[in-house]
């Protein structure tokens, strides 16, 4: 049995919206928690519901994800 593994890199809701319904088995993703770790612009902000609607839409039925987050 082959199976492919492939790592994408991008912007996560471009990559997200290109990918077909299903398609994905598990997403693994520490977001910013938006909190301005150490006053660095990348922290932020929060992701979007929009973004979240997506990595649902693009897992497989019973696949994972592990997101990290904070308390805050």
């Amino acid at each position: 049995m082959q199976t492919e593994q492939q790592i994408i890199h991008g912007d996560s809701l471009d990559v997200l919206r290109g990918l077909p319904d299903n398609s994905v088995d598990s997403v693994v993703t520490d977001p910013p928690y938006g909190i301005s770790f150490m006053g660095k612009r990348w922290d932020y902000d929060v992701p979007s519901v929009e973004l979240w609607k997506e990595v649902l839409r693009v897992l497989k039925p019973g696949g994972h994800a592990l997101v990290a987050c904070g308390t805050r």
